[in-house]
Formats: C-alpha cells, sequence, structure tokens
C-alpha cells in the first residue's frame, strides 16, 4: 500500500493502519517531499505566537482518544486544560512524537521514502498500481492512498511576470521579514491565514500601514473563553423538518439562535453541536442550493464558523484600534508596477468607483485552490487528463464515494484508489479540522483493512 502525502492526513491514515492491522497485515510506504512527517504546512512553525484556532481538548489525533492530547499537553505544562489554545508548534511536536512512537511500537510496519510521486498507471492486464517518482523509480502497489493537502492558491488576476515577483507565499514568513518597514504592504484575504501574515509583518515596528482587502471584509469572529469540545447530539430538532433551501435553513438557525441568546446561550455552541451534521445538511441540498449557499452566504459563515482563539482576536482588535492594519471590503481590478512595488486598482465593496493604493509587496492570502481543473498539483492533473479521478460539481474537491474511494469522469469508483484531505469539501463540506479528519483517517484505515 503506498500513501502519497505526509501531512496530517496521510500520517494519521499511516499510523492507524500500523496500529490496527495484524502483524505482516499491510506494508505500508509513505511517499512525502521532505522527512518531516505529519507536520504538513499548518503545524510546521516555530512561531509560539501562531495559536491553534481550536481548543486542545478537540485536538486529539486519535478520536479514540479524545484526551490524547490533553494528556500530552499537561505533560509539559500542568496549567494548560482542554479549554486551553496552545501552539501550533506544540501540535506539530505532538504529531511528530505520535508518528515516532507508532513506528517504534510497529517496526517494519511502515517505510518512509522521501520524494514525490509524479504519475499513477494501470499495468496492462494486471491489478494494482505503478507508482512513476521524481526520481524516477517506479514503485507497485494494490492500494494507493491520495492524500494531498491543499494546493497553492491562485490569484484573483493574471500577473505580469514583473508584478508576480512582488507577490509573496502565504507562509513565506522570512520574506515577510525581509520587507521594509517603513513602506505599505498588502494583504489578499481576510481569513486566517492572513491574520497569520498580519501577525508576522506586526512583529517588526513598522511605519507603513498593512492593508487587508477581501471582497466581503469580514474578519473570523472570536471563540468564547473556556469552551468546551461540543458533546455528541442527535440531528438537531429545529432542523428537522425543514425544506432543504439555503433561504429555509438560515431562517430556522437564526430563529434557534435568538431562543438560545433569549435563555442566556451562547450562539458559538449551537454551530458546535451543529458540526457533525454539517455533512448531512450540505448533501441533502440540490445543487442549484449548495450554489446559492456558495455565493451569498460562505463568506459570513466562515467567519462564524472558523473562529480565532482569543488572544489572537484580542491582538486582531489592537492590531486594528492602532490602525496598525486597516481592512478594505473590495475587488481588485488591476496592478501596475511602480519602481518601489505596485499601485493596486480596486473596486470598493457597493461602489462603482475604483480606489487605488501602493504596497511595496503583496502576500496572497486568499486562500487554497480547490479547483482541480485549474493549476493542480501535477499528480492530480495527471489522473485528471486520463479521467481517473472528477471535480466536484462546484470545484470544491473531487469526487469520492461514502468510502473515500475516488470515482472516475463516468462516476464510477476507481479499483484501488482512495482520498483523504481537504479536497472532500466537495462532497462533505466539514473536511479540513482535525476533529473531522481523525475521524476519516480511522474509518479509511478500516476500510483498507477489511479489503480481500
Amino acid at each position: 500500500m503506498i500513501i502519497i502525502g505526509g501531512g496530517f492526513s496521510g500520517a494519521l491514515t499511516a499510523i492507524h493502519l500500523a496500529r490496527i492491522a495484524p502483524p505482516d497485515r499491510v506494508r505500508i510506504t509513505l511517499l512525502n517531499p521532505t522527512p518531516d512527517i505529519g507536520r504538513g504546512l499548518a503545524y510546521r512553525f516555530d512561531d509560539d505566537n501562531l495559536l491553534l484556532n481550536v481548543p486542545a481538548g478537540n485536538m486529539s489525533a486519535l478520536a479514540d482518544e479524545p484526551m490524547h492530547f490533553v494528556s500530552y499537553c499537561l505533560r509539559i505544562d500542568p496549567s494548560l486544560s482542554p479549554g486551553s489554545f496552545v501552539s501550533r508548534r506544540l501540535y506539530g511536536q505532538y504529531l511528530h512524537d505520535l508518528w515516532s512512537h507508532t513506528r517504534a511500537a510497529h517496526p517494519g510496519a511502515i517505510d518512509v521514502r522521501v520524494d514525490k510521486a509524479v504519475a499513477l498507471s494501470r499495468p496492462p492486464g494486471e491489478a494494482g498500481w505503478d507508482v512513476a517518482l521524481a526520481s524516477g523509480e517506479r514503485l507497485r502497489a494494490e492500494q494507493v492512498v491520495l492524500a494531498l493537502g491543499h494546493q497553492v492558491p491562485r490569484f484573483p488576476i493574471p500577473l505580469e511576470p514583473e508584478v508576480q515577483e512582488r507577490v509573496i507565499a502565504p507562509w513565506d514568513f522570512d520574506a515577510m521579514h525581509r520587507l521594509p518597514n517603513h513602506q505599505p504592504v498588502l494583504i489578499m484575504g481576510t481569513g486566517h491565514t492572513a491574520v497569520d501574515a498580519l501577525f508576522c509583518l506586526a512583529q517588526s515596528p513598522r511605519r507603513g500601514p498593512i492593508y487587508l482587502l477581501s471582497r466581503h471584509g469580514l474578519l473570523p469572529h472570536c471563540h468564547r473563553l473556556s469552551p468546551t469540545a461540543p458533546k455528541p447530539k442527535a440531528f438537531p430538532e429545529f432542523l428537522r423538518d425543514v425544506p432543504p433551501t439555503v433561504r429555509a435553513y438560515t431562517r430556522a438557525l437564526r430563529q434557534h439562535l435568538k431562543t438560545l441568546a433569549q435563555q442566556g446561550g451562547d450562539w458559538r455552541d449551537a454551530l458546535n453541536e451543529l458540526r457533525p451534521h454539517t455533512p448531512q445538511l450540505w448533501q441533502s441540498w440540490p445543487a442549484a442550493e449548495q450554489r446559492r449557499f456558495l455565493r451569498h452566504l460562505q463568506a459570513y459563515w466562515d467567519v462564524h464558523r472558523h473562529r480565532l482563539a482569543p488572544m489572537g482576536a484580542q491582538r486582531l482588535d489592537q492590531l486594528l484600534a492602532e490602525r496598525r492594519a486597516q481592512v478594505i471590503a473590495g475587488r481588485i481590478t488591476t496592478l501596475r508596477q511602480l519602481s518601489d512595488g505596485v499601485e493596486v486598482a480596486y473596486r470598493p465593496r457597493g461602489s462603482q468607483q475604483v480606489s487605488t493604493l501602493q504596497a511595496c509587496a503583496i502576500v496572497n492570502c486568499i486562500g487554497p485552490n480547490t479547483d482541480i481543473q485549474r493549476h493542480s498539483n501535477p499528480l492530480l492533473a495527471q489522473l485528471l487528463k486520463e479521467g481517473l479521478i472528477a471535480p466536484d460539481a462546484h470545484g470544491l474537491g473531487l469526487r469520492v464515494t461514502p468510502d473515500l474511494q475516488v470515482t472516475d469522469t463516468h462516476q464510477n469508483p476507481v479499483e484501488g484508489l482512495w482520498y483523504l484531505g481537504p479536497l472532500l469539501k466537495g462532497a462533505l463540506w466539514e473536511a479540513t479540522a482535525v476533529p473531522e479528519l481523525r475521524l476519516h483517517a480511522q474509518h479509511l484505515a478500516q476500510t483498507l483493512l477489511n479489503l480481500p
């Protein structure tokens, strides 16, 4: 068995397989471009100012051991609790230690290859897959798990080469630190990644302003203090007989939140309890209603659903109050090269007039590219070209079966090919965070072991 990708999803699938498989039942090869397994993009930072946006009590990598991560934290700092928002560096170290302990407890179960898969093919007349690597080597496997994470974000408009040189990748903190302190910087986006970039830039005593530009200009809301992990509950009664339309669901949810507030409750708890049922709600909508949600409500849902740690939210509020950062709602129209940066033309939200600002650099934090038909990972592009994978109806990811088996362009399951990662969003909506991905990893591992 080959797992392509060594971030959270790939590493955790391999960990579950090693933990639950009888000795010699499976042979796992995990392919990753670097030897650092488990951390992926999200948890590889050394900066303790970057915090998890989920409390420690809901961040166990092992769904059947909910206090696993909290116990790890308490061995380091007894003052921490399930409601603590700890650093991403600590969580990355936790994943690395879990990986190391699993390999030590199951010697020989997992082979790590530092390489990239560039193509998959089926040998004529044979079962399984031939995996071509960037090094020129080829591997064979009966089952292949695609555990590819987020794709590189696209820029909202085409860029000339000279302007492209002024665009910084979302987590290239070294490049951000090298920017001149006296010149303005533009961050494209106002979500969590944009806030990370803002905090990085604000570490130095900048005299130039920092602009954050997005279509709606919405910032993530804040977690309440001392949150508790959502307890499993049945499907919400207030949505049980609601027609499957965006308008009806929104009206019902708003009424429920109003009633909850009158009873002294918190809207955050209502969204947390809704979270396990979101895939069912998403799948109950016809495609037209899903498009309506994406067009009109997704931005508002995201800022309520994906919240900042209280300390991060306080820091963000302070930067805005001090005018060190400024949020702009608008849509970028053109970029023009200047001798010391770029001139950015944008149309403010609700206006037909075009405004401009100047920046020495642009940090592209508009979010990952989920459309595999445009600028996709080379391996996904090859599989798409050969009809072995297919995009979902809205460009949010891949089409898969309920067991996470990839389906081809004719919607038929592709034997021996599976996917786990954020490109499940098109099928399940909730598929980008640890509380969901850990369940999918455990389920996929068990599915693979139950194969003939």
